[in-house]
């Protein structure tokens, strides 16, 4: 059976070298081969395959730049602009919840403010936590909650990064990785007990320990007496960038199956997910927001 939508942008955007990639392409504005390879250390192969995912994922366009020799650069899609919600979203998750004081402000240029947005409704305009919202899953919504397979088959040899300078350390452990983005999802619909995340999200057991693991010395799950999984308030402090990924991927990613969609309880509305500034309640445009770098 096809995987959702938000299955393929897991599938798409749950690796760690490929949000690097994104991120760069929005701060620092490459668009080139060797600008990515020489400023991440990418080895040659990984970089080239990574970029064919993205264009071939939409998120990139391959554009001529030089016909003698033909050399190509990388430009950011429509869809791919679209994807800044979520690198402000994870911005701000950091900024909150993780000792990174090297993060740059960021600042909201329509009052000049700096700011740490916040994630609101679209329909009634009210801040939006995960408590506030219901999922709910049409007939065969568990599809999305497995992680599908990889583009390309990870070779064993291939690097990771390992300059934590480079990237969001924490961010990219959940996010950066299938399966932890996978559980995380299933935490945040209410499966606490290993059984259960065993039998919704299709991982092997030894996954799944490993998966937990690692979550809970982050501090985003903790484990209690009776060896379930609950949210901690920085797990739950997580939900915005689940959120605008599960919009991203029903409006932009390679469509499949929309199996799951999130209902607003204050206002009853399907929740279509904004970022607004804490200073002034606007709501936050790409081209209206800048870091103080």
């Amino acid at each position: 059976m096809e995987p959702s939508s938000i299955g393929r942008a897991v599938q798409l955007l749950g690796d760690r070298w490929t949000l690097l990639i994104v991120r760069d392409a929005f701060l620092h504005r490459r668009r080139r081969f060797a600008q990515w390879r020489d400023a991440l250390g990418v080895p040659d192969s990984v970089l080239a395959g990574r970029l064919q995912d993205l264009v071939d994922g939409g998120v990139f366009e391959r554009v001529r730049y030089e016909e003698s020799p033909p050399r190509d650069e990388y430009r950011l899609t429509e869809a791919g602009l679209e994807l800044w919600r979520i690198l402000i979203a994870v911005w701000a998750w950091e900024k909150r919840w993780v000792e990174r004081p090297e993060l740059p402000a960021l600042v909201h240029l329509d009052c000049g403010a700096q700011t740490l947005p916040f994630l609101a409704c679209g329909a009634c305009s009210e801040e939006v936590l995960a408590r506030d919202v219901v999922p709910q899953v049409q007939p065969g919504g568990g599809l999305y909650l497995t992680a599908p397979p990889r583009f390309r088959r990870r070779s064993s040899k291939e690097s990771e990064p390992t300059d934590p300078q480079l990237l969001y350390p924490e961010t990219m452990a959940i996010v950066g990785d299938r399966w932890s983005g996978v559980v995380m999802a299933r935490a945040f619909m209410g499966v606490r007990r290993f059984v259960d995340f065993e039998a919704t999200t299709e991982a092997s057991p030894t996954v799944l320990s490993d998966r937990l693991r690692k979550l809970v010395s982050l501090g985003v799950l903790s484990r209690g007496e009776a060896s379930e999984y609950r949210l901690t308030d920085k797990g739950l402090a997580f939900f915005p960038v689940l959120a605008l990924l599960m919009d991203w991927a029903d409006r932009w990613g390679p469509q499949g199956p929309h199996v799951m969609h999130l209902v607003h309880r204050p206002c009853g509305k399907e929740l279509v997910p904004a970022l607004r500034c804490d200073s002034c309640a606007g709501v936050l445009e790409r081209r209206r927001v800048q870091f103080a770098l």
